[in-house]
């Protein structure tokens, strides 16, 4: 059970956990639960599936820390796309990493970043190369580290998000994984919390006490920490390409790629946070045939290569303050 508990432990879209998983003698079958689809804010399972990557590589590091060789079969069943993978387990040696060691204290921070403390090149370079392993080939990952391309990057995040709450469906699907109060943190045990936040203990404690925000409250507290705090203190960008969004295949291994990288960071000592805003209004306009798409046209300037897809946007950074864990679901809730 500790690969599976490792899963639960992963990087997911607003928190919401959408995995299931099936134990047999000599594998591990991994779902997933399309009732914590994020509905308009993931209308073609973009972030659902680079969620169920990440969780596949905290599956993957775990077994080598216990002695397994794995071999991993994407979508087995092709009449079940629900169905993501299975991880086929034999005995091998142990070969715990660094990544491993650090999965229970990889958190996403949304607070501020330390604007005073550059990114080494040759930093990113490891991260890079961490990142990008072998078997998955069909990822890459483009640092924006210019002022020029921080700036564009920036203003786009902005703007997005902006979209985003001026689209009511778009809005209410986003909001409904806000947990505020306590009783509805204990009730659900995923979704975003104020602990998330990277807000001040008192106003972390006080909201806890309150009934939960009114949605348009809500925004406005993520459009002003977008601008203010999320792009404001952001050391630079990464993002995450692929050839061909609609494959399914590549959006799981950017998942797995994207925890790599985010636990690689754990272990140097520096904060990420996802700012998926401008691909979720990309996914809306492909979703609505938007023939104007504006969003996209801004995403593909942004990638500035021939050929590559923008799937996943994140900001990086040396921390300001520690970070609070997400909840996260029991053991039996996810087992199946």
């Amino acid at each position: 059970m500790a690969m599976i508990q490792a899963a639960t432990l992963a990087s997911n879209p607003h928190n919401s956990q959408p995995w299931l998983f099936r134990v047999r003698e000599t594998s591990i079958e991994m779902y997933a639960d399309t009732t914590r689809n994020l509905g308009t804010m993931d209308p073609l399972l973009r972030e659902m599936h680079m969620g169920l990557g990440c969780a596949l590589e905290n599956m993957v590091l775990t077994a080598a820390a216990r002695g397994y060789r794995t071999e991993i079969r994407y979508f087995p069943k092709s009449s079940d796309r629900s169905y993501i993978a299975r991880v086929d387990l034999a005995p091998g040696t142990i070969e715990s990493s660094p990544l491993q060691q650090v999965i229970s204290q990889r958190h996403t921070h949304r607070g501020a970043y330390d604007t005073e403390q550059a990114l080494r090149p040759e930093l990113l370079q490891q991260l890079h190369d961490t990142g990008l392993d072998k078997s998955e080939r069909s990822v890459n990952l483009i640092w924006l580290t210019t002022e020029e391309a921080k700036r564009r990057t920036g203003e786009l995040v902005i703007s997005s998000t902006e979209a985003i709450i001026a689209d009511a469906e778009m809005s209410h699907d986003s909001n409904r994984w806000f947990r505020g109060d306590w009783d509805d943190l204990q009730a659900h045990r995923d979704g975003l919390t104020l602990d998330a936040q990277g807000g001040a203990a008192w106003i972390r404690a006080a909201g806890k006490m309150l009934p939960n925000v009114s949605h348009d409250s809500a925004n406005q507290f993520w459009l002003k920490s977008t601008r203010q705090t999320h792009v404001h203190t952001a050391g630079a960008y990464g993002l995450i390409t692929v050839p061909d969004l609609k494959n399914p295949e590549d959006r799981v291994k950017a998942g797995r790629v994207w925890q790599r990288i985010h636990l690689k960071g754990t272990v140097e000592g520096l904060a990420m946070h996802p700012l998926n805003q401008p691909m979720e209004m990309r996914d809306r306009e492909l979703h609505l045939h938007n023939l104007t798409r504006p969003f996209g046209q801004q995403l593909e300037q942004l990638t500035d290569q021939a050929g590559e897809e923008a799937i996943f946007l994140f900001r990086i950074g040396y921390p300001m303050t520690s970070v609070h864990p997400s909840p996260r679901r029991a053991l039996e809730d996810v087992l199946i």
